[in-house]
């Protein structure tokens, strides 16, 4: 069992967990308990979001380093309870190391499917918003179709690779032409309430709020990093829905 395919497995795991959405701390902690599970005396680790280099030492003294480049990440909290779960194998029944690379890349090849119920959950929360900021039920029903497809782009668009600030601008523009159709067909009462309702899908809540919880707890650069990020996101957000007010003269 080669010290450098053990760090390779760690690095490999870390690294699948940023691109989950896992804060930096919890990223870094995986790293180090993995290897130390597979007998390295001292493990070194810098991580952002966009970069990991770790440097682990053996029982001999023997020093070895890799770094990986993370290009894109998103919030697979199923995906990410997956390799939590593997990263708390690995340290309690430490498998041959080829064993668990071969189930983390099981993991990171599994597509991500429509399901049903995360459908039914998005437009449920679209309608629910939509209500809420001050809408009719017509407004409700009519942020239903926007929701699916939002969901829809989420799951088969989104997945297959685009940029994300891309996707999220033309998410945006999508939703606010047909809230806005809607409203000239006389199927709804507020353009307004649901865009209102459909942008709470996309606002980038969790990205912001895991990039105070990163500054707090020391992670400085990645705090900083993703606070810039959903910032840029908000931006992609409100120019996609400008364009069709703007187009369409209003709301």
């Amino acid at each position: 069992m080669g010290a450098g395919a053990v760090l390779s497995l760690a690095m490999d795991l870390g690294k699948s967990m940023v691109k989950c959405g896992a804060e930096m701390n919890r990223v870094e902690e995986t790293i180090i308990r993995v290897c130390y599970a597979y007998g390295m005396n001292r493990v070194e680790v810098f991580s952002i979001i966009s970069m990991m280099t770790v440097t682990a030492f053996d029982e001999e003294g023997n020093d070895y380093t890799q770094s990986r480049r993370i290009y894109a990440y998103s919030n697979n909290l199923g995906r990410l309870e997956q390799l939590n779960a593997l990263s708390r194998s690995i340290c309690a029944e430490k498998p041959d190391v080829a064993e668990a690379q071969k189930k983390l890349e099981k993991i990171n090849s599994a597509e991500k499917r429509f399901r049903l119920s995360a459908c039914f959950g998005n437009a449920l929360a679209a309608a629910a918003f939509a209500i809420f900021f001050g809408g009719s039920w017509r407004d409700a029903l009519a942020a239903v179709p926007i929701a699916v497809m939002i969901y829809l782009m989420n799951s088969f668009i989104k997945a297959r690779g685009m940029n994300r600030l891309f996707f999220t601008a033309v998410c945006s523009a999508l939703s606010g032409f047909f809230a806005i159709m809607f409203v000239r067909l006389g199927l709804a009462d507020n353009a307004d309430m649901i865009m209102i309702g459909d942008i709470m899908l996309i606002i980038p809540g969790l990205m912001l709020i895991n990039s105070m919880r990163e500054m707090l707890c020391g992670d400085v650069m990645s705090g900083l990093m993703r606070f810039l990020e959903s910032i840029i996101v908000a931006l992609a957000i409100a120019c996609g829905f400008a364009v069709p007010i703007l187009l369409m003269k209003g709301v």
